[in-house]
């Protein structure tokens, strides 16, 4: 008995190798895109053209920021702590300061280019209506794959010309 196979057989072991090499899973967009995920604020900084550096909310922030593989994002930030006043006694203004001067949000798409290191936020909903159609580039840089440094582009309307610079873990897979 001959210890070779037949062609059609040999040809046909070959071809299935091939095939299953192949075969096994894509890499996720997860995979090629390190922005994709959950991350929880560590810090924030907020620093001006003379260099002072202040700490948005009181120096007590807590933020969300996601980013899924389709290209969506959405941030949410808020100072710890915040209380109402008593409804009974506040005003309508009062109110309102307490419930919006410590929260921000907005979502969007997302575009990255990794080779100037921006990622841009394409803002289409957000708590402040000026910044609904407008798009806000980040300055980013990775330390490992769970640690993110977003900073902003000087905002002539915060310190003159302030750049805020926020840390961000990733939330650990659930």
């Amino acid at each position: 008995m001959s210890a070779s196979l037949p062609p059609v057989r040999g040809l046909c072991c070959v071809l299935t190798l091939v095939l299953a090499a192949g075969c096994g899973p894509a890499p996720s967009e997860e995979e090629d895109n390190p922005f994709v995920g959950a991350w929880t604020l560590a810090s924030w900084e907020s620093r001006s053209a003379d260099g002072e550096v202040t700490l948005p909310y009181d120096g007590n922030p807590a933020g969300q920021i996601t980013y899924t593989a389709d290209g969506r994002m959405s941030a949410q930030l808020m100072q710890v702590g915040r209380e109402l006043p008593d409804a009974a006694e506040a005003t309508g203004q009062e109110m309102r300061d307490a419930i919006l001067g410590g929260f921000f949000s907005y979502y969007g798409d997302f575009s990255v280019d990794m080779g100037a290191g921006v990622v841009t936020h394409h803002v289409e909903g957000a708590l402040l209506p000026n910044w609904v159609g407008s798009d806000r580039p980040r300055s980013f840089t990775f330390d490992g794959p769970d640690r993110l440094m977003l900073s902003t582009e000087p905002d002539p309307a915060r310190g003159g010309g302030a750049i805020g610079t926020l840390v961000w873990e990733r939330v650990p897979g659930r």
